[in-house]
């Protein structure tokens, strides 16, 4: 059964945990859970400035699982614990995701670079962000071995349990490199088998 999102977030706030935000069109900027209001989720961020208006997605993880969302930052300069004016108030929160840190068994998503053996996109320190049929976002850290530039175009193979593996041809669409991380968007290309690809990933889709 999937986790509530507010219950969730009420947690989160409540033990204090970290999260990262992945600003639309570039930045990555640290956070920190402070509570939940009517409205959204405040978070105290560090390291950098969120406009208001901005779209982020806020990756954080919970008791061995993964959890992500979209939201809207609604306002800046909300009043947090520390007494700091470095409060953001996230709302419009959509695209729950809530999986595994560590893949589970049946479950693969590999990206096959030219040479060298797969990686997976499902474990650490890789932090998948976004899965979809047209694409998918993940984040690495920015010392990590995982380079590839702009454009850039590899296979990935996807598997569930219970069905045929399904490959597609991975494109890079933008790489933004900042605050000790690297964020790639991928979109896919010539997929061996566009029906396969769709169930597969309603089945790896958290």
């Amino acid at each position: 059964m999937k986790a509530d999102p507010r219950r969730a977030l009420e947690e989160a706030a409540q033990e204090r945990l970290d999260c990262e935000l992945f600003v639309r069109g570039g930045g990555v900027v640290q956070g920190t859970f402070s509570r939940v209001e009517r409205g959204g989720v405040v978070v105290t961020v560090r390291g950098g400035a969120v406009p208001a208006g901005s779209d982020v997605r806020v990756w954080y993880a919970a008791g061995g699982r993964a959890c992500s969302f979209v939201a809207s930052v609604l306002r800046t300069g909300v009043p947090v614990p520390d007494r700091s004016q470095n409060g953001l108030l996230l709302g419009f929160i959509d695209q729950w995701r809530d999986r595994p840190v560590t893949g589970e068994r049946g479950r693969e998503l590999a990206l096959v670079p030219p040479s060298g053996p797969p990686i997976s996109l499902l474990d650490p320190p890789v932090r998948l962000l976004q899965l979809g049929l047209d694409g998918l976002s993940f984040t690495v850290p920015a010392d990590y071995t995982l380079v590839f530039v702009e454009q850039a175009g590899f296979e990935l193979r996807l598997s569930a349990a219970g069905h045929e593996p399904a490959r597609v041809h991975g494109i890079v669409r933008t790489l933004v490199r900042e605050a000790g991380h690297m964020l790639y968007e991928v979109r896919f290309a010539d997929a061996d088998d566009p029906e396969r690809l769709r169930r597969v990933v309603d089945l790896l889709a958290p």
